[in-house]
């Protein structure tokens, strides 16, 4: 017994260590300062898209934000794709002074996507930045985007966090979690050079990209899919936190809940149908596969942290250093997340918190894993 433990010890820190280890490197990344950003000449003509499912609370105050971009007034317009829409979504929308198009048949983010932008291509545009019909557009987006493209970065994720974090403690550790995982990640990748990915909200592509690869993409998490024909066609993400998306996180823990389930079953999803092609990938030196796993095999930190607590106890004593180590390398990635894209004041009001909030994200996540049943666009709760 006194030889099992410590081996089985050492199978469970073998995620710990790996996972730490990455994102360590990732922090370390992140704090070297970037190349600035050319200021671009010419002003492109790009549209804003809101994908909208019965979106009438927030609609026209989304609009009315997005449309307050510091860019050329003749050079930017913001399209509104009411998908399904059977409330005030439409009649809202264009008040507040956007065009929309309506869809209906087959609901789906990556549909109505998909449809708008087949529209939007028989125009003269030049790039599409697409935002969630429940978030504040950062009003220097579109000059962050036009600097993009010139400097020949046509596809990018902007910093991506939370609208409402004093609404309550959940929405409080979400901004603190998205601090990380939505900005500070990423921005260590983009210095990596690895493609940082598309986290669904405040992400554009110039018109070039989405001729070559169409919007194909209609599961549950499109955005990661998306992300998947991108590294299949040779594209990197890049990341740029000079244009930003607010997006108002769930207050109800129902609601939190069917919104965590969501991402944690679309994440089994893209695993189980594009882990064996970026693998493949990966093994004959293709660094696009190695991105691709990178990015839809990290495991949520409430399972790297119950794993490391409990590789460290049964370990015993040869393994406390270890743990340590680990724990504190952890706690620094988050500290300085929330230093760059948060808020530190918050930290010890989130500590009291977040054993429930490992608790019910690890439930989430087995939940997930033994569920059937389908969950398609569902709409979040706005308030």
């Amino acid at each position: 017994m006194l030889i099992i433990l410590p081996a089985f010890a050492s199978i469970l820190l073998i995620i710990p260590i790996f996972s730490i280890a990455v994102l360590t490197l990732l922090t370390l990344a992140a704090c070297f300062p970037s190349r600035p950003l050319p200021e671009a000449k010419d002003r492109r003509k790009l549209a804003i898209i809101i994908p909208a499912h019965n979106e009438e609370v927030l609609i026209a105050e989304t609009v009315a934000v997005a449309l307050a971009q510091r860019y050329a007034q003749d050079k930017f317009e913001v399209v509104v794709i009411a998908d399904n829409c059977n409330d005030q979504t439409v009649a809202l929308a264009r008040e507040a002074g956007a065009r929309v198009l309506e869809r209906s048949g087959d609901p789906g983010k990556g549909q109505a996507l998909k449809y708008t932008l087949d529209i939007l291509l028989q125009e003269d545009w030049d790039g599409f930045l697409i935002t969630d019909a429940d978030s504040h557009l950062g009003v220097n987006s579109l000059q962050t985007m036009n600097n993009l493209l010139a400097d020949k970065r046509e596809i990018f994720q902007f910093r991506y966090g939370v609208l409402n974090p004093d609404e309550s403690i959940r929405t409080t550790v979400f901004e603190f979690s998205m601090a990380s995982f939505n900005a500070l990640r990423l921005k260590g990748k983009d210095r990596l050079g690895i493609s940082v990915g598309i986290n669904g909200n405040g992400f554009g592509f110039s018109r070039d990209v989405i001729q070559k690869v169409p919007y194909l993409a209609h599961s549950i998490v499109e955005d990661i899919e998306y992300h998947m024909h991108l590294l299949n066609a040779g594209y990197r993400v890049h990341y740029s936190d000079h244009g930003s998306v607010l997006s108002q996180m769930p207050v109800d823990a129902a609601e939190a809940e069917t919104q965590r389930e969501r991402w944690e079953r679309g994440r089994i999803f893209t695993i189980k149908a594009y882990a064996p092609n970026m693998a493949r990938l990966a093994l004959t030196g293709n660094t696009r596969g190695l991105m691709g796993l990178l990015d839809i095999f990290m495991p949520p930190v409430s399972l790297i942290c119950i794993l490391l607590l409990v590789g460290t106890l049964l370990g015993g004593q040869p393994f406390y250093l270890l743990g340590m180590t680990l724990f504190v390398l952890l706690i620094t990635h988050y500290l300085i997340s929330a230093y760059q894209y948060g808020r530190l004041s918050s930290i010890f009001k989130i500590a009291l918190y977040i054993p429930y909030y490992f608790v019910w994200k690890t439930v989430i996540l087995l939940k997930s894993l033994i569920s059937k049943k389908t969950l398609g666009w569902i709409r979040t709760k706005r308030h």
